[in-house]
């Protein structure tokens, strides 16, 4: 158990899937102890109490709701134009883009928008402002992390960001709640705030398709990590 009371779901998965691709857990903590500096640097919003307190305001709504719908990176237009005005959503990077195009008025049911940064250029749109945004520190993602926040800080109202990693270190100001890519750790997200499976609906996620709102990155090396994702999520009790 961490800090805050939320139980990490699927951690196992981190170091196979590191092993898998051969990455170095050094990697992923050095840009975690790069983002828990670099995000302070400029901007009074992303100090740790308030970082903090967005981790509490997080847990307290998803307690607070009952059902959510999750969107992947394969979500259409259609399947946006149907879901309620009611609806409880946590969003996958750049899949914000298709709140953004098709229904920008869905932005205010977004409880959560988990990103590592690569969903561009969906994730610079200053809708997204008011967002709480899961900010993930993994090896390959210093880039594109320092261009979103170098954007993010001259914004006059900036997201509300906590900060997430991949790795085994504890710490009060960044948390892991398990999973591996930005879909699937939205889920994790979820199940370790004590949400069950029969209360998470999945739209747009498919491991053997690249979807419309995916992050730039290499084609090969996605559906390697899309496998992965499903195998995540199939160990959590969701089919996509």
């Amino acid at each position: 158990m961490q800090d805050m009371d939320f139980e990490p779901v699927c951690i196992d998965f981190q170091q196979k899937i590191r092993d898998y691709f051969k990455w170095d857990l050094k990697e992923d903590e050095a840009i975690l102890n790069w983002l828990e500096k670099r995000i302070e640097e400029n901007t009074l919003e992303w100090s740790k109490k308030h970082r903090k307190e967005n981790l509490e305001n997080l847990s307290i709504n998803i307690k607070s709701n009952k059902n959510f719908v999750v969107l992947g990176a394969n979500v259409t237009n259609d399947e946006i134009m149907n879901l309620s005005m009611d609806s409880s959503l946590i969003v996958a990077d750049g899949a914000i883009g298709a709140l953004i195009s098709t229904n920008d008025k869905l932005i205010e049911n977004v409880i959560c928008l988990v990103s590592d940064g690569d969903g561009l250029p969906h994730i610079l749109n200053k809708k997204i402002q008011n967002l709480t945004i899961l900010l993930h520190a993994h090896g390959h993602a210093k880039e594109n992390l320092a261009n979103v926040l170098n954007s993010w800080e001259k914004w006059p109202t900036k997201p509300k960001i906590i900060i997430t990693h991949q790795t085994f270190l504890l710490s009060k100001n960044s948390h892991n709640f398990g999973g591996f890519t930005d879909g699937d750790r939205c889920v994790c997200m979820l199940h370790s705030l004590g949400v069950s499976a029969k209360n998470i609906k999945l739209l747009g996620f498919n491991s053997y398709k690249m979807g419309q709102w995916s992050g730039l990155s290499n084609t090969e090396l996605k559906f390697e990590k899309l496998k992965w994702m499903e195998e995540i999520l199939n160990s959590l009790g969701h089919r996509i």
